[in-house]
């Protein structure tokens, strides 16, 4: 089998079923695991958003919006070239990957034309029902049952172990400038980890104002910009001290602000997802969980300056 994966959660969730043979497209963001990047790269970003600030980057995305344009660039005939069987692409959100639409065209010319699977998920449910239906889908039922089994008991023993601990509120911001509050799964893996999130599980990410912030008291503040790595979260995460709203928050005169590797544990709907869930476990509830989270994948922000876990 030939298979183009237009997400990089897919991509992620391919590789762990032993799949990776069988990609032969991918992708500019799909960098996890790293034999990804070994790939050919089908779709590219239409604007080189790096090193731009977070108001730049939703100032380009909108004006892209605004004139019909998606922030991508489909180069179709590599994708006729690559003659997948297979085509992954997803159906949550724009930004994020390219959607089955927004490659209608380029696909429907394909000859033979290649089965297209969508996902779509909204909750950790929903990220354990898709890594099945991309094993049926490839031939790897069993492995894929394997992981989400796997998956299963690592989130139980966090879960578990969470009972009984304080919720502490948390505003996990998916985006810094404008303030976008989290959605989909990071609110559900917030409660999972032992906290309230701001969000609303199973649904969208939203603006949000400054004054609903502050009417929430978050106690932890964790920068969690959608597809940024660490370093990328930590820069705005610095940003965001400076504002006088978070000024005003328990969290920032707890000084419980972090920074997080979004890009892998939070903004896809993978594996990682699930180690994301440890994470903010252990920045939730670090005598409880110290030690759990991947190493090097969330730093503490303050006065003193970059502080790593």
């Amino acid at each position: 089998m030939r298979i183009v994966s237009l997400v990089p959660s897919a991509t992620e969730i391919l590789f762990a079923l032993g799949a990776g043979d069988d990609v032969v497209g991918v992708t500019y963001a799909c960098d996890y695991p790293p034999e990804a990047q070994t790939r050919p790269v089908v779709v590219s970003p239409k604007v080189d958003t790096r090193g731009k600030s977070s108001r730049e980057v939703d100032r380009i995305i909108s004006e892209l919006y605004a004139k019909g344009e998606t922030p991508y660039v489909v180069d179709s005939r590599l994708l006729s070239e690559l003659r997948p069987d297979l085509v992954v692409a997803q159906g949550l959100c724009e930004v994020c990957a390219v959607t089955p639409g927004s490659i209608e065209g380029v696909i429907r010319s394909l000859r033979p034309s290649p089965k297209i699977l969508t996902l779509h998920p909204h909750s950790i449910e929903d990220v354990f029902r898709d890594i099945l239906r991309v094993g049926e889908s490839v031939g790897r039922a069993e492995e894929a049952g394997e992981l989400v089994s796997q998956l299963r008991e690592e989130i139980g023993r966090i879960a578990e172990k969470a009972q009984g601990l304080e919720r502490r509120r948390t505003f996990f911001m998916e985006w810094v400038d404008p303030p976008y509050c989290s959605g989909h799964w990071v609110p559900e893996m917030v409660e999972i980890a032992g906290g309230i999130d701001f969000g609303v599980k199973a649904k969208p990410s939203r603006r949000v104002r400054p004054e609903e912030i502050l009417r929430f008291e978050p106690e932890v503040i964790i920068c969690g910009p959608c597809g940024y790595d660490l370093q990328e979260s930590y820069r705005d995460a610095e940003l965001l001290m400076g504002e006088d709203w978070v000024r005003e928050t328990p969290a920032f005169m707890s000084g419980e602000i972090y920074a997080v590797n979004s890009s892998i544990y939070f903004s896809r709907h993978s594996p990682s997802t699930i180690k994301g869930v440890s994470i903010l476990a252990e920045i939730l509830h670090p005598e409880e969980f110290r030690g759990m989270a991947p190493p090097g994948t969330f730093v503490r922000v303050g006065g003193t300056g970059y502080i790593q876990r």
